[in-house]
């Protein structure tokens, strides 16, 4: 199984299908679920960083992922495919060390991460299943079936 492979199982059975289920429940795009997803990731790196220094870094990236998130919501972003599987590694990293130490703080920040980068991979957003039932019913209507 091939890299490529691994990483679009992880994709369409973990992150897609809530990614896609809550961008039609808000109405919003893939692009916006991304950008929002980095925000909080920044804002959990922010929470939970230790020195001074971690909190001016993850302090500077919240609020350029609000600037972002604020003028750029819809635009397509990029997202790339060994960044996502390092992404995985650190957090099936993350969560081994937490089991063993039995705290699992600070694995969310990469769940984040993940959703945010697969959200960056959707191409469309399909129809929910109110908006399909809701089209056909227009149509039915329109065509003059009762």
């Amino acid at each position: 199984m091939s890299l490529a492979e691994i990483d679009q199982w992880i994709g369409k059975t973990l992150f897609i299908p809530p990614i896609i289920k809550l961008c039609q429940i808000t109405r919003q795009s893939q692009f916006a679920m991304s950008r929002l997803f980095w925000f909080a990731a920044a804002c959990d790196g922010l929470y939970r960083s230790d020195t001074l220094v971690q909190s001016i870094f993850f302090g500077i990236i919240c609020i350029l992922a609000m600037l972002t998130a604020a003028l750029r919501a819809d635009f397509p972003t990029q997202s790339m495919m060994p960044f996502r599987l390092f992404s995985v590694g650190l957090l099936i990293f993350d969560l081994m060390e937490g089991i063993a130490k039995g705290d699992l703080t600070g694995a969310e920040f990469w769940i984040f991460v993940l959703f945010a980068e697969y959200a960056s991979t959707i191409m469309t957003i399909p129809p929910s299943q109110k908006e399909q039932r809701r089209q056909v019913g227009s149509a039915d209507r329109s065509s003059g079936a009762i």
